[in-house]
């Protein structure tokens, strides 16, 4: 029976191709009509086996397309939520008499990187997050607690990644990843207040900016197909003290959920 179906496939495969202009091809000995012979003689073997065979077959032959690029040269842009929370120190607090404050906008990055292997790359950051506004209230009379604040961070670090392709195949574009980077935060303000502690009603006023190294810390979820990929991350930024005549009033650290997508060269 094994005899019969190999010369039955080798007749069919012989009169497939019995064509001059293949026949013209082949006696010179090119290469392109041999793939052509064996591409054909592979299908002609999946269509004849039994369906769950042929799925099987067709499973692990889409195995063997190349994964997401996952190494070299990559850039990308994010759009998401940010959040910037606002902590009083040395005895300082706000009108409303209270110790913190938080409010969030619409965030966006864009970042470049370089993947050393399939685990580990350094990567570039910038982030925005715009126009952050702030309604604490006021407890004293003829003091106001509402301000604005945008940041914006420059940020680059070491960016590690753990395929999912390690434990199967089919999940072969799929990854989690997490980041730590060195920060450079360059915060400003519209407005606000902050009260001393020696006297309830001595205010003293935000500074127009303020600046800062700040660690970075992020991980998220990464898949790609080919050459591009979707980024879901959260990053946390670290504090960066805001000062005035020499005295730090408060530390603003921030949160970032982003959505991006990125496309390797």
């Amino acid at each position: 029976m094994l005899g019969y179906n190999l010369t039955l496939a080798k007749d069919y495969h012989n009169n497939f191709f019995s064509t001059p202009i293949l026949d013209y091809f082949l006696q010179r000995n090119l290469y392109i009509p041999i793939l052509i012979r064996f591409f054909n003689r592979v299908f002609w073997i999946i269509f004849n086996m039994n369906l769950k065979l042929r799925l099987i077959t067709i499973i692990s032959l889409f195995s063997l397309i190349p994964a997401f690029a996952d190494s070299g040269l990559y850039a990308g842009i994010g759009a998401g939520y940010g959040t910037i929370n606002t902590n009083t120190t040395n005895g300082f607090s706000f009108p409303s008499n209270s110790s913190s404050s938080g409010g969030g906008n619409i965030a966006g990055s864009v970042f470049v990187g370089y993947d050393f292997s399939h685990y580990v790359g350094v990567q570039f950051d910038y982030d925005y997050i715009g126009n952050v506004q702030y309604s604490s209230g006021s407890t004293i009379p003829g003091i106001t607690g509402s301000f604005n604040a945008n940041q914006q961070l420059l940020a680059l670090g070491i960016i590690g990644h753990l395929p999912f392709g390690l434990f199967a195949n089919n999940l072969s574009g799929l990854s989690i990843f997490g980041k730590l980077s060195a920060g450079y935060t360059f915060t400003s303000f519209s407005g606000g207040s902050v009260i001393a502690p020696q006297a309830s009603n001595y205010q003293v006023n935000l500074p127009a900016s303020s600046s800062s190294l700040v660690p970075v810390v992020g991980a998220g979820v990464e898949y790609g197909i080919n050459s591009v990929g979707v980024r879901l991350e959260y990053d946390y930024v670290g504090n960066t003290p805001v000062t005035n005549n020499n005295q730090t009033l408060l530390n603003v650290n921030d949160s970032l959920v982003l959505l991006s997508v990125l496309y390797h060269f």
